[in-house]
C-alpha cells in the first residue's frame, strides 16, 4: 500500500466556539474512526495541530509568527493513511468525522517514497 497525507482544514472560529461537550464528541468520533482505520490497515498516524506556529522564509531563513491566513482555511490536523490508490485514500477520507461535525475541507495527497527507485 502507498502512504497518503490527509490535511484537515477547518474554520478556526468555529473550533474556538465549540463547547467542551462538542469538543469531547469530536475527539470521541475521531478516536472511533481511527480504530476502524486501524482494523482495516489504513492508519499510519495523525494528530491535531495548534492554530499558530512559526514561518521560515527564503534563503536568509527569516522567521515570523504565523501562518497568517484566513481563519476559515486553518489546517487543524492531519492523518497519514495507507491505501492502494489516491481514489481509495479519497474514499477512506470521506469517513473523517471532521466533514460532518466541523464542515471541514480535506486535502488528500500521495506521499512520495524517496527510498524507492
Amino acid at each position: 500500500m502507498k502512504e497518503y497525507l490527509m490535511l484537515i482544514r477547518n474554520n478556526a472560529e468555529n473550533e474556538n466556539e465549540m463547547s467542551a461537550e462538542e469538543m469531547q464528541k469530536s475527539i470521541e468520533a475521531h478516536t472511533n474512526w481511527v480504530a476502524q482505520l486501524m482494523e482495516k490497515g489504513h492508519f499510519k498516524g495523525g494528530n491535531p495541530l495548534m492554530p499558530h506556529g512559526k514561518c521560515i522564509k527564503g534563503s536568509s531563513a527569516i522567521v515570523t509568527d504565523g501562518p497568517f491566513i484566513e481563519l476559515k482555511e486553518s489546517i487543524s490536523g492531519y492523518y497519514f493513511l495507507l491505501a492502494n490508490s489516491l481514489e481509495e485514500a479519497t474514499e477512506i477520507s470521506k469517513g473523517c468525522p471532521s466533514l460532518k461535525m466541523d464542515e471541514a475541507t480535506l486535502e488528500v495527497r500521495e506521499v512520495i517514497d524517496v527510498e524507492k527507485p
